[in-house]
């Protein structure tokens, strides 16, 4: 089951968005601070941070700021939730590194959309024909026969681009450093200079990229993240 932190002061409201998103199938966290949230999301491993933006609170930007500045919770979607009076954060926000941002008041329905949404771009397991299934966005791989597939067409990958690729999905969301990916992908023990983590990267961008688009991000100094595009809201 998907979770989602609510970063808020205000415990009423946090029970309100709770039982709104706990409805729809969520589980859902509480945390009030900077220190919190981090804590939290080292190991809820969320699939978003939903921080209230009160007027005169600083929460939600510090907290922001932070999880941007953290290389194990930099690919967690941030969203602000915008209340009255706190429209002079959208700027302190966008700083920050905000991934979205909705003015309250807001529906229950489009905030449950943006979030399945959210949930859907995730990475999954399932049992296809008996066989185990790691499914992100349009990437399937079947772990038994070791295929991987994009939009039902079949991608060819040498065993270390395999091994990377499924490592990158089954921490959707997360930056992987290169040393994780080291050890996902080649024999324990052996050493492997950062290039060579480089070049089998460009490999598997661009056999990926043959049957879409490159969702595989740099983050500097960090590693690698899964990155697809946000699809439309059709509200």
């Amino acid at each position: 089951m998907a979770s989602i932190i609510i970063a808020s002061t205000d415990v009423d409201y946090y029970l309100l968005l709770s039982h709104i998103l706990a409805e729809a199938g969520f589980t859902v966290l509480l945390a009030s601070g900077v220190e919190e949230i981090i804590h939290i999301s080292h190991e809820a491993n969320p699939i978003a941070i939903l921080l209230d933006c009160r007027s005169g609170d600083s929460l939600a930007i510090d907290a922001c700021l932070d999880l941007k500045r953290d290389a194990t919770t930099f690919g967690i979607p941030t969203v602000a939730l915008i209340g009255p009076g706190a429209e002079q954060q959208y700027l302190s926000l966008m700083k920050a590194g905000i991934d979205e941002s909705f003015v309250r008041p807001i529906t229950p329905r489009k905030l449950i959309g943006f979030f399945e949404r959210l949930a859907g771009r995730m990475a999954s397991r399932s049992d296809k024909d008996g066989r185990a299934a790691l499914v992100y966005v349009d990437i399937e791989i079947d772990l038994d026969a070791h295929r991987v597939s994009r939009n039902g067409r079949p991608i060819h990958l040498g065993p270390i681009e395999f091994r990377m690729l499924r490592h990158l999905i089954e921490h959707a969301g997360q930056v992987c450093s290169r040393d994780a990916l080291v050890e996902a992908a080649w024999q324990q023990g052996r050493y492997v200079d950062r290039r060579t983590v480089n070049v089998h990267i460009g490999r598997l961008r661009h056999v990926l990229g043959e049957s879409g688009g490159d969702i595989i991000r740099t983050v500097r100094s960090a590693g690698y993240i899964l990155d697809p595009p946000v699809q439309p809201s059709r509200d």
